[in-house]
């Protein structure tokens, strides 16, 4: 069996211009392991690469589903491993690549459905509580799980919350040894510059994207409201915060986002960290072969 790669790290450390050099390099299609870019309609607003920017490599989950749908991690997994096969099948090198960690655990094998079932009373008391006692309530139970969440992210809240009371433990899969884990990273204050740059870039596109979510409503607009960029260009479109406010919000919660990323990237092991500029250099000539065949 060929090698099978996963490339992460922060948002904007470059990930996405890394994957494409590195499907170039030892003939790899990608499969995007982004929790938003699965999702039809949320595309500039996203980051998600056009087909010009793609370079002639075939990319596998982006665009699978409608936001009405709601896909969760279990279905990802399924079509994430169907992908992966069907590269390998063609003879060529699966890339996984993305800013959410579980969905990229998911691909990686790394993780199975909980066993805790959804808690109709905990969901009715949320419904009424609101979100920061949900996530006062999740904090207390499992710090550790919490922390690692959004403030915002209710659903994934709410399931801390049901695993904790339930002492249901994660049926974790044993991960790949065909899997090359290969982290990107950047010192603090370029990957933060480089963030506060590409939201200004992003701005335009989010402000039109979410224009017509909000004008759709439903599952589209839900979606919108707890997805990092759109959220705060959506606040803006209502009113609530000036342009120049909404700008720096996104700013500084895109920085957050990306802490946390590199917290829970720098647990995994067996990794090769590089700087995307570099990293194609600094991958040993063994590795390349490996990669190539």
């Amino acid at each position: 069996m060929s090698a099978r790669v996963a490339v992460f790290g922060p948002t904007a450390v470059g990930k996405t211009e890394f994957a494409i050099a590195l499907a170039q390099e030892v003939g790899g299609e990608i499969v995007s392991s982004d929790a938003v870019q699965l999702y039809r309609g949320f595309d500039r607003g996203s980051a998600k690469p056009t087909l010009a920017e793609r370079g002639g490599i075939a990319h596998h989950l982006l665009d699978v589903a409608d936001p009405e749908m709601g896909l969760s991690v279990a279905v990802y997994q399924t079509l994430a491993e169907e992908a992966i096969r069907g590269i390998e099948r063609r003879g060529r090198v699966p890339i996984v690549t993305g800013g959410s960690g579980l969905y990229l655990r998911a691909a990686l094998g790394e993780w199975s459905s909980f066993g805790a079932p959804p808690d109709p009373t905990l969901r009715a008391w949320a419904a009424s509580a609101g979100l920061e006692a949900v996530r006062e309530r999740a904090m207390s139970l499992d710090p550790s799980g919490a922390s690692r969440l959004s403030a915002t992210d209710l659903p994934r809240l709410l399931r801390v919350i049901e695993r904790a009371q339930q002492r249901a433990l994660p049926h974790s899969l044993a991960p790949s040894e065909h899997f090359l884990k290969i982290g990107l990273q950047r010192p603090r204050s370029e990957l933060y510059a480089r963030i506060n740059a590409r939201s200004m870039v992003l701005w335009p596109a989010l402000l039109e994207e979410a224009a017509g979510m909000i004008a759709r409503g439903g599952a589209i607009s839900a979606l919108a409201d707890r997805t990092i960029g759109y959220r705060e260009a959506a606040q803006a479109l209502r009113g609530a915060l000036k342009q120049e406010e909404a700008i720096a919000l996104l700013q500084r919660n895109t920085r957050r986002l990306a802490k946390r990323q590199l917290t829970w990237w720098r647990r995994e092991t067996n990794t090769i960290w590089v700087r995307p500029d570099e990293g194609l250099a600094q991958l040993s000539p063994s590795l390349q072969m490996l990669l190539a065949h």
